[in-house]
């Protein structure tokens, strides 16, 4: 039954859940901790999963065999085709987030020095007094637009701006803006974010959903928003963010950042009681399945191995 109950817990978790908490708005007030709580929700549903494919074979052992049949070759065999299943969810899972990980890096080195090499240095220093502890760099564009590249041990990232951010918004709001993005490179945001792209391409595709990872990519933008807002007021981040709205078509921005703008004119900030709540059933993801499914099955199978 173990294994029945994890394969649920592991289908639930990788589509209604996450279709669920995608819509729900009460994440906007608290970011961090939504964020915090997705990655509950995909660790639990990686555990349950591999749990499964554990507890099955023993499990099928325990409806084909009599009690005195679960020794030699069978158990043997057994344990071999869980171990088997349970391997193959983890080395893919393992090898998806090595071979992301290793071309993203390839792909921001190269970023990174193309964003050198076209950087006009005379605009940079511009807003010198702006970029405290920022590796700025600024480039040719006739649309408002910011982005960030992270960097790598022993590197720097960079905050990037075009030249039409600087002629359209104001200092507070540049200031705002590089402070949003110097909070993603802070953070490691790109960590997060890379987790969950894994995860996407890891999942098989009957059960795969952009959900998860599409919530996540808001969360952090809303959280990097918080950082700007912290530092410098709402109306600075906002009317920043408004300035990019206006150019969201061309920009490519979508309608994430409209989101973010009503966010921030509506003052939208969640109470401690709100964040606790959200951390606590993070934790309690993990935690209940391990004590109501995966104990009580440890229990009766680890005997039935030899181990006692």
């Amino acid at each position: 039954m173990a294994s029945v109950w994890l394969a649920g817990l592991a289908l639930v978790l990788a589509g209604p859940v996450p279709a669920l908490l995608a819509r729900a708005r009460w994440t906007r007030a608290v970011p961090r901790a939504a964020i915090v709580l997705w990655q509950a929700v995909a660790v639990a549903a990686v555990l349950a999963a591999v749990g499964s494919a554990l507890a099955a074979p023993e499990a099928l052992l325990r409806v084909l065999t009599h009690p005195q049949e679960r020794t030699g070759a069978p158990l043997a065999v057994a344990v071999g085709v869980a171990a088997v299943l349970a391997g193959l969810i983890v080395v893919r899972l393992v090898a998806v987030l090595v071979l992301l990980a290793v071309r993203t890096r390839k792909r921001r080195a190269r970023h990174r020095d193309m964003v050198d090499l076209l950087a006009r240095a005379e605009q940079g220093e511009a807003v010198g007094s702006l970029r405290t502890g920022t590796v700025l760099r600024v480039l040719d564009g006739a649309v408002p637009f910011a982005y960030c590249v992270p960097g790598r041990v022993g590197r720097e990232g960079r905050v990037v701006l075009t030249g039409a951010t600087l002629e359209t918004l104001g200092p507070h709001e540049l200031s705002a803006v590089i402070a949003h993005e110097q909070a993603h490179l802070d953070a490691r945001h790109d960590l997060v974010r890379e987790g969950f792209t894994a995860l996407h391409k890891a999942f098989p595709v009957i059960v795969r959903s952009r959900e998860a990872r599409d919530a996540v990519a808001l969360l952090l933008e809303m959280l990097a928003d918080d950082a700007g807002r912290s530092r410098h007021g709402d109306d600075a981040m906002a009317g920043a963010l408004d300035a990019f709205a206006s150019a969201s078509d061309r920009a490519g921005y979508g309608t994430d950042v409209v989101e973010r703008l009503d966010r921030i004119r509506a003052r939208v900030r969640g109470g401690r009681a709100l964040a606790a709540g959200t951390y606590l059933a993070a934790v309690a993801l993990v935690v209940v399945p391990t004590v109501t499914i995966v104990i009580p099955w440890l229990t009766d199978a680890l005997p039935t191995v030899g181990v006692r």
